[in-house]
């Protein structure tokens, strides 16, 4: 990849945000990136898939597949282009992807592996900076969401399943997941959560199918209660 044309996908990344062209260049000159390519439905990683990487999605769209412990249910999430793919599994204590990443389109990615992110991390305050803040402010989300208020009817403690099952804040969102472990999940029976998700399909918040419910719009679920 020309180096003009890498400058210019580095400067969307959230990781380089704020750097000067002098800083990107260096970057650049120094650093090893391993470039990929994915056409639509090709796998990029799979679900328990060792990380110890930096994989940061340039140009493209991909969905992200999140199973529950007991692979019960599952979220698909849909993020575009620039996006850093779960950063906070290059360290820590589980150095796994915890999703399974699949292009939805043709897309392009970059691999940064654990040495060259490290070295990054110390030679540049910048990328240090929107390292630690791309992952504090996922653990500060987190961490507020045992203090939001308790949900007040069937409607909104739905609504508050979706939303804490999901990683990213927005866009479109598929729960693979049957009637019986929903209800069972929100400690309700059946019919009523039954009744519940027809409410708001008729809403226009949600569509249902045989084991699968899609919210075109999660920003718009959280908006409505």
């Amino acid at each position: 990849m020309e180096s003009f044309v890498l400058y210019n996908k580095l400067i969307t990344l959230p990781l380089f945000l704020g750097m000067s062209k002098d800083d990107l260049e260096r970057i650049i000159s120094t650093t090893k990136f391993d470039f990929q390519k994915a056409e639509a439905n090709n796998l990029i990683v799979e679900e328990g898939e060792k990380s110890g990487q930096l994989l940061l999605l340039v140009d493209g769209e991909v969905q992200m597949e999140t199973p529950s412990d007991d692979n019960g249910y599952s979220v698909i999430e849909f993020v575009k282009a620039p996006a850093a793919i779960q950063p906070e599994r290059t360290f820590g204590l589980t150095q796994r992807y915890s999703s399974s990443v699949r292009a939805t389109t043709p897309s392009s990615l970059i691999r940064i592996n654990k040495n060259e992110t490290l070295r990054l991390t110390n030679d540049s305050l910048i990328f240090r900076l929107n390292l630690l803040n791309i992952i504090s402010t996922a653990l500060q989300k987190k961490n507020h969401e045992a203090w939001k208020m308790v949900p007040q009817n069937l409607d909104q403690r739905i609504c508050r399943f979706f939303t804490i099952h999901c990683t990213h804040p927005g866009g479109r969102k598929i729960f693979k997941i049957k009637m019986r472990r929903l209800a069972a999940e929100l400690n309700d029976n059946r019919l009523h959560v039954s009744q519940a998700l027809h409410r708001m399909s008729e809403k226009g918040i949600l569509t249902m199918s045989r084991g699968s419910i899609e919210i075109p719009s999660i920003e718009r679920m959280i908006g409505s209660w």
